[in-house]
């Protein structure tokens, strides 16, 4: 027979847990409040507190400042924190990370939004956003320039700066003019300079921090900081070259190695199999690129990707044939260029995108790596609309707008693809998940080989590589990117759910979820800047992973994990 008191007791119990999740709710925004209050009691001002409730408008027609600032830049995900704090210096960053962690408050820190899962920010959080940490100013080191830059900056708004510079310089920035350069660097960082400057974490030279305990410090490669609590920051700064954003602290402002810019550099791109003239294997295709990057002899291509458009698995012919294109930066005269391409590529044609100067620097090389844009399509077929400039020029990519996105990624190991690794790579982008029509519905799903090997890496051993940066595929080929990007316009925005590209999206995601899955002989890992949550977060630091626990368990002082996501480390 049943106990009665027993019966009563589990009667009662959903009863109890409601109290109890009510109680911690209304606890949760009790603390909320009070973070708030706290803020505004020292000196925060209203526009840098923003809520739901708050009145403030915004540049985006609609709306408020608040919703302005929840969004980012993987649109297929929405999030709403409980407070954004405007952080517009180290201390404000300092302060409301402690005031928050002593409510017991979950924190996440948002620079330039750019990350793919996310996980820059979320739903009754405090997000500390870093836009307004914008100073800047460089400085001669024992012969070397130093640029200062605050984790707020974006590349369209950093790279031109420098520019301004005498002598113009640049660092190794991304192809996406909108990322900020913290998640940049703390993931690695690749780019249009990659071959030749290596990632652009090689170039991290020191580093403000906000630890797990609210302290800041100084970390700089040029000196070694003592104390006895931290024998040492050097092992920090090796974290933070690629091991990830967030785990080891808050990076307020970064410290990078800056170079002169060349005499002349050009931008040019080659298409192959975009109609039936000139067709090349794709097998053909992806060999010539593979030599091209791993040749001694090439050091004037210092960076390059390759973007191979995904095809309905009914179309193929035989030999596939992949609608491609490489994507090039030339240091030298386009003549030279023009005898590189014959000689690597024949029966070929690079196409000038434009030429970079000491005088002519800018974010006008951004935009024009980074992805498929339903602008090429309309173009093509003489129907641009809504999708140009006030001035008729073009958005890029990149300008016209976020769009909702998923990706995936693995990593080329030095000793390359074997033939079947090959196949199977180009099998993968063969599918019959992938509809021939999305395209000109503005759903694009391809991958992008982006060239790590280079005179960078070359010079330097494995060894001596792994000492220097946490980042664990430095002597990689190159990485592999698959991706799929849909609804990018603003008429097709406004068209909501009854866009058709609607019908073809769960396909294309199914893609990138096989496509994580396939095996690709003489792939390893996954690269964290193309962040995937169904990857374990082992597999995108390797051989690193072990000393970044260490790390962030040694050097973060944070031992209630308050630095955390779900790919940090621990």
């Amino acid at each position: 027979m049943n106990n009665p008191n027993t019966v009563h007791e589990v009667s009662q119990l959903p009863h109890e847990q409601l109290k109890s999740a009510q109680s911690l709710m209304l606890n949760y925004w009790n603390n909320t409040l009070k973070f708030v209050q706290a803020l505004k009691s020292s000196g925060f001002k209203d526009d840098q507190l923003l809520t739901q409730a708050s009145p403030s408008v915004s540049e985006t027609p609609g709306l408020t400042g608040y919703q302005a600032q929840t969004l980012i830049f993987n649109t297929r995900l929405r999030f709403n924190p409980a407070v954004i704090v405007m952080c517009e210096s180290t201390e404000n960053v300092a302060q409301a990370y402690k005031q928050a962690i002593s409510l017991n408050l979950p924190i996440r820190v948002r620079s330039g939004g750019h990350d793919h899962e996310g996980e820059c920010t979320g739903t009754d959080v405090i997000l500390l956003d870093l836009s307004r940490l914008k100073e800047f100013n460089v400085k001669k080191v024992n012969g070397d320039y130093i640029a200062n830059i605050g984790s707020g900056y974006r590349f369209f708004q950093v790279v031109p700066k420098l520019a301004d510079n005498n002598p113009p310089l640049t660092i190794p920035h991304g192809t996406c003019a909108t990322v900020g350069l913290a998640g940049f660097i703390q993931g690695g960082g690749w780019g249009p300079w990659t071959r030749s400057k290596g990632m652009c974490c090689e170039s991290l030279v020191g580093a403000t921090v906000v630890l797990g305990n609210g302290e800041v410090i100084e970390v700089n490669a040029e000196e070694d900081i003592v104390d006895a609590n931290d024998p040492s920051h050097k092992k920090l700064l090796w974290a933070l070259r690629g091991g990830g954003a967030l785990s080891y602290g808050i990076v307020t402002h970064f410290k990078v190695k800056a170079f002169e810019i060349p005499d002349e550099i050009h931008r040019f791109v080659i298409n192959w199999n975009t109609n039936d003239e000139h067709a090349l294997s794709t097998l053909e295709l992806l060999s010539q690129w593979e030599d091209v990057i791993n040749n001694a002899s090439t050091d004037k291509l210092v960076g390059t990707n390759l973007k191979i458009n995904a095809i309905a698995a009914n179309s193929q012919n035989k030999p596939l044939c992949h609608p491609s294109t490489m994507y090039g930066y030339w240091q030298g005269s386009w003549q030279a260029l023009e005898q590189f391409v014959s000689n690597h590529f024949p029966n070929s044609t690079p196409i000038h995108q434009g030429t970079d100067t000491k005088a002519n620097y800018n974010s006008a090389l951004m935009g024009n790596w980074s992805r498929n844009s339903l602008f090429d399509v309309l173009k093509k077929q003489k129907r641009l609309g809504s999708l140009a400039n006030a001035d008729g020029t073009p958005f890029t990519p990149d300008f016209d707008a976020p769009a909702p996105h998923k990706l995936t990624s693995k990593v080329v190991k030095g000793s390359g693809l074997t033939k079947n690794g090959k196949e199977q790579l180009i099998q993968s982008l063969t599918s019959d998940l992938i509809n021939a029509k999305s395209s000109h519905l503005g759903l694009f799903s391809y991958v992008t080989l982006g060239a790590i090997a280079g005179p960078f890496y070359n010079e330097i051993s494995e060894k001596e590589a792994n000492a220097r940066v946490s980042f664990p595929y430095s002597k990689s080929q190159y990485t592999i990117q698959y991706q799929t990007w849909w609804n990018e316009s603003v008429e097709l925005k406004e068209q909501g759910q009854n866009n058709e590209v609607y019908n073809y999206i769960n396909r294309a995601m199914d893609w990138i979820e096989v496509s994580r899955e396939t095996q690709i002989e003489g792939t390893e890992g996954a690269f964290i800047s193309f962040k995937d949550s169904a990857i374990p977060t082992k597999d995108y630091f390797l051989g690193s992973y072990e000393d970044l626990m260490k790390v962030k368990e040694r050097y973060s002082r944070d031992p209630a994990n308050h630095l955390r996501s779900r790919k940090t480390i621990i």
